[in-house]
């Protein structure tokens, strides 16, 4: 089984397509099979997030990810994960975004916990919010 993590924002976002070895994020238009989840989101575009083993998996990051985030092993593992932070940052510029993640076919099942955070919170070394049936809403960065 395989994660499935979706956007939602206000502002349309540029669709592309996954490739195998060179891709680290992509988004794409809802499926039929997946529409059900925009159900979960106020924002009037939903779109679907891929990693780069082409499914959401590749944006996992666990606490002992973060406990090793140092190990030249693991070096690898960051590309996505860090790739889905700098998209968050960047659209997080003009708006707030909504971001969910659950397993494919659990689209419709509930949201267990809803979060606030600010992206600036953020990072591999720190603090990641991915976490099944989680919706997070990323606040729009205040200029300082």
């Amino acid at each position: 089984m395989c994660y499935s993590v979706y956007i939602g924002t206000n502002q349309k976002q540029i669709t592309s397509t996954w490739k195998n070895g060179e891709t680290l994020l992509c988004l794409r238009e809802l499926s039929k099979d997946d529409e059900i989840v925009k159900t979960k989101f106020s924002k009037a575009n939903v779109y679907y997030v891929g990693a780069d083993k082409g499914c959401s998996c590749g944006f996992a990051w666990t606490e002992s990810d973060i406990e090793d985030f140092n190990d030249p092993e693991g070096q690898e593992r960051k590309k996505s994960p860090q790739k889905l932070i700098d998209l968050i940052a960047s659209l997080t510029e003009k708006e707030s975004i909504e971001f969910y993640c659950c397993w494919i076919g659990d689209w419709n099942k509930p949201i267990i916990k809803n979060l606030e955070i600010d992206i600036k919170d953020v990072g591999l070394d720190k603090f990641y919010f991915m976490k099944e049936k989680q919706f997070v809403l990323f606040r729009q960065q205040m200029p300082e």
